[in-house]
């Protein structure tokens, strides 16, 4: 008897929870312990990993002992929860994909050229090629055109209707450059690192880099080792008022196209204060005593700041107006005819010596511009044991090694803060231009940039290398009497 009732007592509870689950209770709730399915749901399908910046651990995630029966794991519940997850999972895809997806290297459906004939210029509007801009560029005898592409070619094959033309050899892309590029290369091969003298304590911050290279400490004392021509720097935005900068003999110039925003004043801030800082003892500039030009030519599109070439090439030309002989270009990006062109002019006598980065994007890098070019001074950076930077790019076309690991400088609002990159020892090497040009007043821009060169020690391979250059600054004679910029070995 008690058998059947047992048997009985089963049989009703096996058809009540058959009932149940065919009236929509998820399968196995009925065996399951009260509140035990707690869960919390992200309802509105927002990924938390959203870049905000509300970082704060203030308890807003779900608790395991809140919302009673409402937090259950219901059907409509899980359907909404499975939905959630899956449009979060499409979401962080999407902003993957979005954060990998490379920064364009040329603004689209643009082509500059440089000296392009009224001839030629009317043939090309026959085609469809719209003018977007011409650009007069007194000082190095050039005129500059952007043009728009016809919707009909594609813009390679708009460029080679461009080069096709007489006088269109110059044509190329409206090329981007930037003054810090992605540094997330593959992991170079390891460099020994040179054997370096023991540096003494310091007084500020970049002692040791100025140690490393020799730089004259008593140069203060001596009048003819001070820079009297202006220095040019095309960079982004500065912030004149910062505390490293007050007092500083600085002038900053705009050109910023109409349909992107400013730069944020953090690169060029920093750069603008390694030359001429004189408001903190902590992080002072190399020349405080210089004139220096700042021609802010970066925008911001999103979260990519950059300078088109026809924006460089004219920052280049303004600085040419006011008749300044060193340009300092803390930035890296592709090959361009009409740049190289420009370039080309202004080193010729009565122009400027040009320095520029190596690049930062990683040894097996293809070279950066215009560091690349034959007319410019092409400069990568060591740390302070005088071992390369492992992301600085190589090649034939170094010329010279300065600090750029760790150096210290203004930041974009107050203080100061270290930095490192090919983009911070081009002020070394540029301060040391300064110098020279001051000293020889009559010297060309290629005997400037030789005498750069004579001013090393060689760490590399014997002879110039494409990890060093010609090697490392090594200033003990910069400032001697009678200094022709021999070199120091």
């Amino acid at each position: 008897m008690a058998g059947s009732r047992y048997a009985a007592l089963w049989i009703r509870l096996l058809l009540i929870a058959a009932l149940l689950v065919a009236m929509g209770l998820p399968n196995g709730a009925f065996w399951s312990s009260q509140g035990a399915a707690f869960a919390q749901s992200d309802d509105d399908g927002d990924d938390d990993d959203d870049g905000s910046d509300d970082d704060d651990d203030d308890g807003g995630s779900a608790s395991a002992g809140g919302g009673g029966s409402e937090a259950r794991d219901t059907p409509r519940d899980s359907d909404r929860q499975v939905r959630g997850q899956s449009q979060r999972r499409n979401q962080s895809t999407q902003r993957r994909a979005e954060v990998a997806a490379p920064p364009p290297a040329f603004a689209a459906n643009e082509i500059v050229v440089t000296n392009l004939s009224d001839p030629d210029l009317l043939a090309l509007q026959a085609e469809g090629f719209d003018v977007i801009e011409r650009i007069t560029l007194t000082n190095v005898a050039v005129t500059l055109h952007r043009l728009r592409a016809p919707a009909t070619l594609t813009l390679e094959q708009a460029r080679e209707r461009v080069r096709a033309q007489p006088s269109g050899a110059t044509g190329d892309f409206n090329h981007f450059y930037r003054s810090e590029q992605d540094s997330t290369a593959p992991a170079p091969e390891q460099v020994q690192p040179v054997a370096m003298p023991p540096v003494p304590a310091c007084s500020h911050l970049n002692c040791a880099a100025l140690e490393l290279i020799n730089w004259p400490a008593a140069r203060d004392l001596l009048p003819d080792c001070k820079v009297t021509v202006p220095i040019g720097v095309i960079d982004t935005e500065v912030n004149a008022a910062h505390e490293n900068l007050v007092g500083a003999k600085l002038e900053v110039l705009r050109l910023l196209a109409e349909e992107v925003d400013p730069s944020k004043a953090i690169h060029g801030t920093a750069v603008a204060s390694m030359l001429v800082g004189q408001g903190s003892d902590r992080a002072p500039g190399l020349i405080p005593e210089a004139n220096l030009v700042v021609v802010d030519v970066f925008g911001r599109v999103g979260g990519d700041e950059r300078a088109s070439v026809a924006s460089l090439i004219s920052a280049l030309d303004l600085l040419a107006q006011r008749q300044v002989k060193v340009m300092n270009l803390s930035l890296a990006g592709p090959p361009n005819v009409a740049l190289e062109t420009v370039l080309a002019r202004l080193s010729e006598p009565g122009g400027a010596v040009v320095l520029a980065a190596a690049g930062n994007a990683g040894p097996r890098a293809e070279t950066a511009y215009p560091a690349g070019y034959a007319t410019v001074l092409a400069v990568t950076a060591v740390d302070q044991r005088g071992q390369i930077y492992r992301r600085a790019q190589r090649g034939p076309h170094l010329d010279i090694a300065a600090p750029g690991v760790e150096i210290w400088s203004a930041t974009s609002i107050k203080g100061v803060k270290p930095k490192t990159g090919t983009s911070f020892a081009v002020p070394f090497a540029t301060a040391v231009a300064a110098i020279l040009a001051s000293r020889n007043p009559g010297a060309t821009p290629a005997d400037l940039a030789e005498q750069v060169r004579q001013l090393v020690r060689d760490i590399g391979a014997e002879g110039s290398d494409e990890i060093y250059g010609s090697g490392l600054l090594s200033l003990e004679t910069l400032c001697a009497p009678q200094n022709s910029g021999a070199s120091t070995e």
